[in-house]
């Protein structure tokens, strides 16, 4: 579940780096059509590139929780392993 979701942010990031290369191309004076919820604003350049920024710090925020967290349950399991393996020895295999 954890790896499904750092999965979902590491393409979302990916498609607001594209989405950033692709307002670097764009006009100045064009409005930019900016999702906010499930409408579309038009928005000054300028005002659209801040909130992409803001969106893509967001989305590193939550990528870095979520591989914190992600490594925590790791480092968890491995312990968790150890202590069942000294327990039972080769009677039970945790291994997938």
């Amino acid at each position: 579940m954890l790896e499904e979701q750092l999965k979902t942010k590491h393409k979302d990031k990916e498609d607001l780096e594209e989405v950033s290369m692709e307002l670097e191309l764009a006009d100045e004076d064009e409005k930019i059509p900016y999702k906010i919820g499930d409408s579309f604003i038009s928005l000054p350049l300028s005002e659209a590139q801040s909130l992409l920024t803001a969106a893509t710090e967001r989305i590193d925020d939550e990528v870095s929780k979520l591989e914190e967290n992600l490594s925590d349950v790791r480092d968890e399991l491995q312990q968790l392993k150890v202590a069942l393996y000294a327990r039972f020895g080769r009677s039970i295999n945790l291994e997938t």
